[in-house]
């Protein structure tokens, strides 16, 4: 029995090793780009996120201000402003009413 055959069949199995870790880290490189770009995204998403957070807060203090301003002025226009975009309100019976100047 020869040794050639031997080493033939091991210097075979040694390259197609080594080309699969090749073909593995070009593989693994590329999924690491593709995971560096999906965490872009996410980051733009989160941000776009926490910008509709801030604009939600603002506009709910908005509408706040000018639902307590509709009704200490009793505004009609007002009022049908926050009607058309959907926003009704009552206020309480007990609420006491704007002063509107000095007692004669």
């Amino acid at each position: 029995m020869s040794a050639a055959p031997v080493n033939d069949r091991l210097g075979l199995v040694s390259a197609a090793i080594g080309a699969l870790a090749m073909v593995l880290a070009v593989v693994s490189v590329i999924q690491s780009g593709a995971n560096a770009d999906l965490q872009v995204i996410a980051a733009q998403g989160q941000a776009q996120l926490a910008k509709a957070q801030a604009l939600t807060t603002l506009d709910n203090n908005l509408v706040q201000l000018l639902a307590k301003a509709a009704a200490e002025q009793n505004d009609s226009d007002i009022r049908g402003l926050l009607a058309r975009n959907g926003v009704t309100f009552r206020t309480s019976p007990g609420a006491a009413a704007p002063a509107t100047g000095a007692a004669q």
